[in-house]
């Protein structure tokens, strides 16, 4: 167990829809950067868990990339969640149209440990990503576990390994990949 609960991040991720004329409007939530193509957004908010809408990337130096960060269009997202035996997670998967010249985290895990992860802290995906050695913590403006929104909860998955699994699949820091 790695404990980076008082490190901040080295790569900081906001996500913001797309404004007029390709800026990046309000951030509507933090992630991680998962792979040069991948970012992770745990707890995510209804806005951003819809594929129809247009997205923007910031990514610099955390917890919040300002002026000087890099800027990279989503191609798609997906949705990972879970609803079984007190852990209840979900995580927006976004696709980067372009790879970030930012490196990913140099964390490692494997789809078990993850699993293992996942149910000690009860969907808790901050804790999660740190204890497996993502240097992050929790962005003061992300939702305490369990207070957010569980508009997810219809895709949610019964199974913490089917959950695992569609986070590990897109991480370079979880061999073996899918």
């Amino acid at each position: 167990m790695n404990d980076h609960s008082t490190q901040s991040p080295a790569v900081g991720a906001t996500v913001h829809l797309i404004g007029p004329g390709g800026t990046a409007g309000p951030a509507l939530a933090h992630g991680i950067l998962a792979g040069p193509r991948s970012v992770l957004v745990p707890d995510p908010p209804r806005t951003v868990g819809d594929p129809w809408q247009r997205y923007l990337v910031r990514l610099g130096l955390a917890p919040d990339p300002g002026d000087g960060a890099e800027a990279l269009r989503v191609a798609g997202v997906s949705l990972a969640a879970v609803a079984v035996d007190g852990v209840r997670a979900a995580v927006a998967v976004l696709s980067l149209a372009s790879p970030s010249a930012q490196a990913p985290a140099a964390a490692s895990t494997t789809a078990d440990g993850l699993v293992d992860s996942v149910r000690r802290h009860g969907g808790d995906l901050w804790a999660v990503f740190a204890e497996l050695g993502y240097p992050v913590t929790r962005p003061p403006s992300a939702p305490a576990p369990g207070s957010g929104d569980d508009w997810w909860t219809g895709f949610a998955a019964s199974d913490v390994s089917v959950f695992a699994a569609g986070i590990c699949c897109i991480s370079v820091n979880c061999p073996p990949r899918c």
